[in-house]
């Protein structure tokens, strides 16, 4: 029977721990997702996983560029559907919206609707546009600032239209419209960075 020497055992159990500890930060950087799930102890396995993951980020950039190419395009020349007004996360300006649209800086936010309380008793529910004052499209704007008629971004509420003035909206402010003076209240004021559509 062959007896192995202390420094035959010492580099075995240094090889091992080594092993080990690779095999189980491999394992911890995958932890999680569920397309790398793989045996640690398996570096077939490990390989192919990162392969796998290596091919999915690849493929999955081109689909995001479209994605926020699209969402963009829709900015620009959708619709604007009247919506709740609210603050949302949903609605923050991502990359796309910084690097497409002009930024004009941050804006007091305000919000109004169109009672005598807000808009005076001979507010007639029109704006300066012709247009009705509408929740989720109208706001009010300095219009040296933002020229009535444009499209703009506002981080958290998303895609409005500058069809309204206000005797009180001078400079960085915007007025937002909604439905309801209780509304208008419980929204209070707000600061956001702003996106000129166009």
């Amino acid at each position: 029977m062959k007896i192995l020497s202390v420094k035959t055992i010492l580099r075995g159990v240094s090889a091992f721990a080594l092993c080990a500890s690779l095999s189980l930060g491999t394992a911890l950087a995958y932890a999680g997702d569920p397309e790398l799930a793989f045996t640690a102890a398996d570096p077939r396995t490990t390989a192919s996983a990162t392969v796998q993951n290596t091919s999915a980020i690849a493929a999955s950039a081109p689909v995001a560029t479209a994605v926020a190419s699209n969402r963009i395009e829709q900015i620009k020349s959708g619709d604007i559907i009247p919506r709740t007004v609210a603050k949302s996360s949903e609605l923050a300006a991502d990359a796309s919206i910084q690097q497409n649209f002009k930024d004009l800086g941050s804006f007091r936010l305000s919000f109004y609707c169109p009672c005598a309380q807000c808009c005076g008793e001979s507010f007639s529910g029109k704006t300066k546009m012709g247009t009705t004052v509408t929740e989720g499209r109208t706001i009010a704007v300095d219009s040296s600032i933002i020229p009535l008629g444009s499209r703009v971004y506002i981080d958290g509420y998303g895609v409005f239209v500058a069809e309204d003035i206000g005797g009180a909206i001078k400079g960085n402010k915007i007025d937002i419209a909604v439905s309801e003076h209780d509304q208008a209240y419980a929204l209070g004021i707000d600061t956001a960075d702003v996106y000129l559509i166009g």
